[in-house]
C-alpha cells in the first residue's frame, strides 16, 4: 500500500520542509523514518507547478544524506537520484513558492486542499521592498486566524502591510469575517498578493468578500476611505522595523481607534529591543492605550522563532486631543 498524503502532511518535518523553514531549526536526527515522506512530497504535481527554491531542496537532501551516512544508515536509490536532479536544476531562477500547512491535525488526502501556497521573494529585500516574503510574524498571524476563527467571525478587517498575503488568506479560508481589506503601499506587493490569492482560490474556497487596496500610512487622504466604513479589527504583522514609520503608522492606528470600536492586533518580532521599545514609546505619544504578550514557543512548528514574538493589543484611546 503506497503513502498516504496525510500521513505526509501530519508530519513536522514535512511540514517544515514545504515552507522551506532554515535547516538548522529542523530535527533531522530520525530523519531515516521520513524520507518516503519527503520523496513522496517531491513527486507531487503541486510541487512540480509551483516549486521551492532549488537551493534549498538540494541543501535539504544533501543533509538528509549526510545525517543517514553518519548513522550508517543505507540510503534509498531515489534519494540519490532526487538529489542529482536538483543540483542539475540549481540555475532555475524561479519564480519560487512556500507552502503553509496551518492545521495540525490534517484529514484531507489531497495536499492542494491542506495547503496555502505563496510565491515569495529570493531576497529579504526585493524591488525596494520587504513585503515580497514572508516574515516570522506573519507566520504567526496567520496560524492565530486558523486557531482563533471565533474573534474574525462576522467582522470587517482591515490588514496594514499585507505583504504576500499569507496572514489574509489564511482568515479568508479558514475563518468567516464578513469582509477582509488586503492594504499595502507598494504596487508590486499587491501585484504578488493578487498571484496568490488568484493560485490559492483555484483550490479553496474564500469565505468572505475581499479587497485589495493601495494604503499608505503617510498618506492622510488615504484614510478617508474609511470615514463610511469603520473597521472592526485591525491587522499587522512585522511592520515595526524601521523607526521611519513609525510616526505615520501610530497616526493611522489612531485615526483607527477613534470610534472606540475597534480593535488593533501587531505581531510584532523582536529582532531589536531599542527599536521595539522605540516603537511602544511612539504608541504612549499618540496616545494609544496597549497591552502586549509574549508567543509561545510551541505556538506553531512552522516558527523558527530566534527571536520572541510579541502581540501588542490596542482598544481603544485613551484621550482624543
Amino acid at each position: 500500500m503506497g503513502i498516504m498524503m496525510v500521513d505526509c502532511l501530519n508530519n513536522d518535518t514535512v511540514r517544515q520542509f514545504l515552507c522551506a523553514t532554515q535547516l538548522a531549526a529542523i530535527n533531522l536526527k530520525n530523519i531515516s523514518k521520513e524520507v518516503d515522506f519527503i520523496l513522496t512530497i517531491l513527486s507531487h504535481p503541486i510541487l512540480k507547478k509551483y516549486p521551492l527554491k532549488t537551493t534549498y531542496i538540494t541543501r535539504f537532501l544533501k543533509a538528509i544524506i549526510s545525517q543517514m551516512e553518519n548513522s550508517g544508515i543505507e540510503l534509498p536509490d531515489e534519494l540519490y537520484l532526487k538529489y542529482v536532479e536538483f543540483i542539475q536544476k540549481e540555475s532555475n531562477e524561479g519564480p519560487f513558492y512556500k507552502h503553509y500547512v496551518l492545521d495540525n491535525d490534517i484529514i484531507s488526502n489531497e495536499l492542494v486542499e491542506s495547503v496555502i501556497t505563496i510565491q515569495e521573494s529570493i531576497s529579504i529585500v526585493s524591488q525596494g521592498t520587504t513585503g515580497l516574503c514572508t516574515w516570522q510574524a506573519g507566520i504567526a498571524l496567520s496560524c492565530w486566524c486558523f486557531k482563533n476563527q471565533d474573534k474574525l467571525k462576522d467582522k470587517f478587517i482591515i490588514e496594514l502591510g499585507c505583504g504576500t498575503g499569507l496572514s489574509g488568506i489564511s482568515a479568508c479560508i479558514n475563518s468567516r469575517p464578513s469582509e477582509y481589506w488586503f492594504t499595502d503601499c507598494h504596487a508590486t506587493v499587491l501585484n504578488t498578493l493578487k498571484h496568490n490569492i488568484q493560485i490559492n482560490e483555484t483550490h479553496h474556497k474564500f469565505n468572505c468578500k475581499y479587497d485589495i487596496v493601495q494604503f499608505s500610512w503617510n498618506d492622510i487622504e488615504d484614510l478617508k476611505m474609511f470615514e463610511k466604513k469603520k473597521p472592526d479589527l485591525v491587522l499587522a504583522a512585522d511592520v515595526i522595523f524601521d523607526h521611519t514609520m513609525f510616526e505615520p503608522l501610530c497616526s493611522s492606528l489612531r485615526y483607527f481607534t477613534n470610534n472606540n470600536t475597534t480593535e488593533i492586533l501587531l505581531f510584532c518580532t523582536l529582532r531589536n529591543p531599542e527599536t521595539y521599545t522605540k516603537f511602544l514609546e511612539t504608541l504612549q505619544e499618540y496616545d494609544l492605550k496597549f497591552t502586549q504578550n509574549i508567543l509561545p514557543n510551541n505556538y506553531s512548528i512552522l516558527l523558527q522563532q530566534e527571536c520572541p514574538i510579541y502581540i501588542i493589543h490596542i482598544k481603544q484611546n485613551v484621550s482624543h486631543a
